[in-house]
């Protein structure tokens, strides 16, 4: 018997997703991994997915897959892009994205407790009504909760606030025994639950510190002539904000082909093409003391408010980039401060030896180390991509070489788990794995070891000690393999001119979308949601296969614009969606009764008015 058969012997009320086309939604993550690569390493689609509505039920999966000795994959909006929510033996993703509810918010003790799919997005809108805000949040504010807890935890305002594990008073996590517990920061366990990406149990229930809103934003942006110069400006702020009690939410660094890069996606010459570095406060006072020592200073290039103010503004949107590629590749290190211009001269003649433009975006987040997305742009249609790839990991041991650590393991930084945490701390780790997780369930076959199919031999390549001497050598060879790859293949150009099928392929399957979709809380089917869509026209441009029932998913839609205002990479998604859905009505008709019936079943929902509610 099917393991999903079994599962529906128990399974009660809880919503089961084992259909291929809908499976196949769950066997990525935001990352452009060749399918030809995650299919011949791993086992990708999951053998069905459920989505809860309560803690109970997930203690019923779990306890299920206990018993059957079937991985467990947490998956929230899936945006990050390292595979930590990409199945490697199959089993069962629980997809806890509709599992949403912000339960409540204390106005008194500035708190709020939420579901672990809870958006950052819905939290901060909510709590603006009673004068609050989030302290911390990530650049992906239509991320969940849970997932960023179990993924990364710095991002905007860290410098100020420190990392998520600082603003959470306490969490419920549901071990992979099916026990539920409550845990703080004082509890030795609580280390476990933080950044660990699912591997002890599921985060269900977190409840976190707000702060009042504050008085205003106060963006400055300074320009500088290279990189060095920059992060030198950096360190002499780090080291006096205290003695002068300057107080910045924000502070972050953007080098001079970012800033062009953005020159290009507004058609103007907004920025100056230097590096600069951007900071932000929340009061007159503190403005007013960091321009006095700006004035100590003398002889700064500061770009006039308004263009602060843009790119401020435009925090949440770091992604725009893409629709330049139409693929963006990055790798995400941190580093201390003091070597961060070192490296990123270092990552800078990687990418030329390679024939492509590193482009840096960092947040320092504290005073002495600094968040470093090494990005570059690249086009996963063309031959080349098979060599672009092994440039992220590159970059990331030439930032190792430089004293900093990879953000995060997932699949595609496993091998770099050693720099990541000491022997004694992954003593410490797998001994507590071993304690509450003993038949191996929770997220398998990756972070501390990567398992693949055929006897585990591809996931030779992933041991620490065979991949760092491979990339060690290709950063040694770089120069004559960049050039004759280059030479055979080519140099990708820049692009700002998207059809429908480069549309598609600039998506950048954030999630973003899924967070705002009134089609989405009404049906729990992300095939309807903007990113679900562009899966379905890339499959009908390749040629696939595609069902009836799959293509109807298109006309499922209220065309409310929600996801074309919110989405990374600026797509003109309304005009998309009239072209598929005329390329789809060609071949499968209009289902006019089937939207009859979805309108009403949006008009009659109660989530769908709570959410027009809260957005007003």
């Amino acid at each position: 018997m099917k393991l999903v058969e079994e599962f529906r012997k128990i399974a009660g009320d809880i919503k089961i997703i084992d259909k291929a086309e809908e499976k196949e939604m769950y066997s990525h993550d935001i990352g452009d991994v060749p399918a030809i690569m995650t299919k011949t390493f791993f086992e990708i689609q999951p053998d069905f997915v459920v989505q809860p509505k309560n803690a109970e039920e997930i203690k019923r999966v779990l306890v299920f897959a206990n018993d059957h000795k079937t991985p467990v994959i947490p998956r929230g909006a899936a945006s990050w892009g390292f595979g930590g929510v990409i199945p490697t033996k199959a089993g069962i993703v629980v997809d806890l994205s509709p599992f949403r509810k912000i339960l409540y918010l204390n106005r008194p003790q500035k708190t709020v407790t939420v579901e672990a799919g809870a958006r950052w997005s819905d939290i901060d809108i909510l709590a603006k009504k009673e004068g609050l805000c989030l302290m911390t949040y990530p650049s992906s504010k239509f991320s969940t909760v849970a997932g960023w807890i179990a993924t990364g935890g710095y991002g905007i305002n860290s410098f100020r606030y420190g990392h998520l594990a600082q603003q959470i008073v306490s969490m419920t996590v549901i071990l992979p025994s099916g026990e539920s517990k409550k845990i703080t920061p004082s509890d030795s366990d609580f280390k476990y639950f933080v950044s660990t990406e699912g591997e002890f149990g599921i985060i269900v229930e977190v409840n976190l510190i707000l702060r009042d809103v504050p008085q205003g934003s106060y963006p400055h942006l300074f320009y500088f002539p290279d990189d060095a110069a920059g992060f030198a400006f950096i360190e002499k702020f780090v080291r006096i904000k205290d003695e002068q009690n300057i107080k910045a939410n924000a502070v972050r660094f953007l080098d001079a082909n970012h800033l062009s890069d953005v020159n290009e996606l507004m058609h103007s010459q907004v920025f100056k093409r230097s590096a600069g570095v951007l900071l932000e406060f929340g009061s007159i006072e503190d403005d007013q003391k960091f321009m006095k020592f700006i004035d100590q200073i003398g002889n700064m290039e500061e770009a006039p408010r308004y263009v602060a103010s843009y790119l401020w503004n435009e925090r949440l949107f770091g992604m725009k980039t893409k629709r330049l590629g139409p693929t963006i590749l990055a790798s995400e290190s941190i580093i201390p401060i003091t070597q961060a211009a070192a490296f990123i001269a270092k990552a800078k003649q990687l990418g030329a030896n390679f024939g492509v433009e590193i482009f840096i975006d960092s947040y320092i987040i504290d005073e002495k180390t600094a968040l470093i997305m090494t990005n570059f742009l690249c086009d996963s249609r063309k031959k080349k991509y098979i060599i672009s790839m092994p440039l992220v990991s590159m970059l990331t041991t030439a930032a190792i070489d430089f004293g900093a650590e990879p953000y995060g393991l997932g699949i595609w930084n496993a091998a770099f788990i050693n720099h990541l945490y000491n022997s004694e701390k992954k003593r410490d780790l797998l001994a507590y794995k071993a304690k509450v997780d003993p038949h191996n369930i929770m997220n398998p076959g990756k972070f501390f070891n990567i398992q693949s199919k055929f006897l585990n031999i591809p996931a030779l390549v992933f041991r620490p000690a065979i991949f760092g001497l491979s990339m060690k050598m290709m950063i040694l060879l770089s120069p004559v393999i960049g050039k004759v790859a280059t030479l055979l293949l080519g140099k990708d150009e820049k692009i700002d001119n998207l059809d429908f099928e480069l549309t598609t392929h600039a998506c950048a399957k954030c999630g973003n979308c899924i967070a705002v979709c009134p089609a989405y809380l009404v049906t729990n089917n992300e095939e309807v949601t903007a990113k679900g869509k562009i899966a379905l026209a890339k499959k009908i441009i390749e040629g696939r296969p595609v069902t009836k029932e799959e293509a109807e998913n298109v006309f499922m839609c209220m065309h409310c614009k929600a996801c074309e205002e919110i989405c990374q990479t600026n797509l003109e998604l309304m005009m998309l969606w009239d072209a598929l859905e005329k390329r789809v009505e060609s071949k499968f008709g209009r289902p006019e009764d089937k939207i009859s019936a979805f309108l009403k079943k949006v008009d009659d929902s109660k989530e769908y008015w709570e959410m027009v509610d809260r957005n007003n």
